[in-house]
This record gives C-alpha cells, structure tokens and sequence, in this order.
C-alpha cells in the first residue's frame, strides 16, 4: 500500500478542525469520548458482519449522492468491501460509520476515530465517492487515508496536550504504558505519537516488528519482518540512511528471547548524514502481540583513542 502524506495547509485545515470539535466539547479531559464527538457531529455508529450482511445491504440500498441512488446492486458494497479488505467505512448519506464486528477491541477506537476524520474533513466526501480521473489516482487515495489519521491522532491524543505531557516525563515503555491508560489509546499509537510529536528537534525512532526469536509473534499477515518503521522529524533529516532493514537486523542480533516484557535495553550507535557517530539509548519490549521499539539520541558517541 501506498504511504500518503499530509499537506501543510491541509494539516492547518484539520488541526482547525479538530480545535473547533474539542472546543464545542469544552476542551475535555483525556480519555477523549468517541460517543460524545459522535453525537456532536451527528454520527451513527454500527457494526457489520460479513458473514450476516443484512446492514450492509441495506445501507448499499438506500445509500444516495446528491439525491441519486449511487449502487444499483446493494451487493455490490459487500463485494468492495471484500475486495478493499475494509474494516470500516463511513457512509455521507445518512452520516454513518460502520465497523467490522470482527474488528479486535483494542483496535476498534483508532478506526472509529479515522472514520470520524473523515466526515469532518470537507473535502474527502468529493474524494471518497468522486469517479474522475483525479479522485480514483492511487496517491490521492493514500493522501486521503494519511489525512484522516492524521486527524484521527489528533483528536485522541488532544491537539497538543499529549506531547506537552509527555514531554514531562522520561520515556520508557513503563510510562509509555501509562500515557497510553490516561488517553485511553493502545501502546503501539502511543508509542507512535511519542515519537513524531514529543520533541522534533530530537532524533527518536521507533519499530513495530516480529519477535526475531518467535514466529508466531508480531508477523505482518503479508510476512513482512516490520510492520511499521517510525522516525521523528529530526531523525528523518539527520539519519537519512539508517533503514528498518538496518534496524532489524540490529533487533535480531541483540534481542532475548523472552515472550513477554523487555527484550533489549541498552545503547546503539548510528551514524548521521555528516559522518558523525551518534549514541542511541534504544529499549525493546514484548506486548505478546508484537515487539515494540524506542530508541532516543542520548549524545554524541565518545571517541575511541586506539592504545599506542
């Protein structure tokens, strides 16, 4: 799949946004309430199953655009649904959210949240359901999808507010495990908002991967060893050449074999675009799910004086 992008104008259009919601909420305390943005946008919520398409059908049925009645064949939605593999898709006509039942839990806040990005952004109702040359490109898709998580984090993490608050405590995955409790999001969002949004300025990567030492922990469906490679701002333009691939394979080489917990903690070291050598404290940890790693620039690497 394509990896979309957030135009600046357009991520100044929805931080707007999201600031008009949360301030018709009354600036609320974390963890943000989905039902309550729901109701405050006149959302309904519901949950299919594929294997008992009755809704979809009859969503498909009475689904309308501009007063014409956009699929002649209510099945149709269940073949793209299947086709897309979807977990959820919001519905203009009747301003509706619908969501895999088989969804697990944990994930099932994001995507609603994403979803909800979607009808308040303006413009992707046109992209979503437009048939022109343009609106069916595969980089506009994508550049929608990115748009509506971007939207998505920054409603659940609040604006701001999340990055301020974890700027006022030392990183590890134990506080991280707490951040993620009081925004009511999962560890592995969490950990990703961590990284692009604690502190710019400051190199951090992190990794979502398999257990190098497990199989049936963490694989990508598609059998891909990392499933999600994420760089702060200033990682991205200092550390150019430090790769997943790299990352990996630093994982495999250092990581225990523990199930559940830490796995790694201790220092790397990268080196920058210049050819400077940098010290990384990098903390790896097991959720039984999948591994989850954050590594963070601590200094400049000492310099190694060989003896004489």
């Amino acid at each position: 799949m394509m990896e979309g992008t957030v135009g600046a104008y357009e991520a100044d259009d929805i931080r707007g946004l999201v600031d008009r919601i949360l301030r018709e909420l009354g600036n609320p305390e974390p963890p943000l309430r989905l039902p309550e943005v729901r109701q405050l946008l006149a959302l309904d919520l519901k949950y299919y199953s594929l294997s008992n398409p009755t809704l979809l059908q009859e969503v498909a049925h009475r689904m309308k655009v501009a007063g014409k009645q956009v699929i002649a064949r209510p099945t149709i939605l269940i073949d793209v649904i299947k086709k897309a593999n979807l977990s959820a898709l919001w519905i203009p006509d009747g301003n509706r959210i619908l969501i895999d039942q088989q969804v697990p839990d944990a994930k099932k806040r994001w995507i609603e949240a994403h979803e909800v990005g979607h009808s308040f952004i303006p413009w992707h109702k046109d992209f979503l359901f437009g048939d022109d040359q343009y609106t069916l490109d595969p980089n506009c898709h994508a550049n929608v999808e990115a748009e509506a998580n971007f939207a998505a984090a920054r409603l659940l993490f609040l604006q701001g507010r999340f990055a301020c608050e974890a700027r006022d405590v030392e990183i590890t995955f134990k506080s991280i495990q707490n951040l993620a409790k009081r925004y009511g999001n999962t560890i592995t969002t969490t950990l990703w908002r961590t990284v692009e949004e604690r502190d710019g300025e400051t190199p951090a990567f992190g990794m979502v991967s398999a257990h190098p030492h497990h199989d049936d922990i963490g694989r990508d469906p598609g059998g891909k060893d990392v499933r999600y490679f994420i760089r702060s701002p200033a990682f991205r333009t200092r550390f150019p050449g430090i790769t997943q691939e790299f990352c990996w394979n630093f994982l495999r080489a250092s990581a225990g074999r523990a199930r559940r917990g830490p796995i790694f903690d201790g220092t790397v070291v990268l080196t920058d675009a210049n050819g400077v050598r940098h010290e990384f404290a990098i903390e790896c940890f097991c959720n039984h799910h999948a591994i989850l790693t954050y590594a963070v620039h601590r200094r400049p690497a000492p310099l190694i004086t060989p003896v004489k």
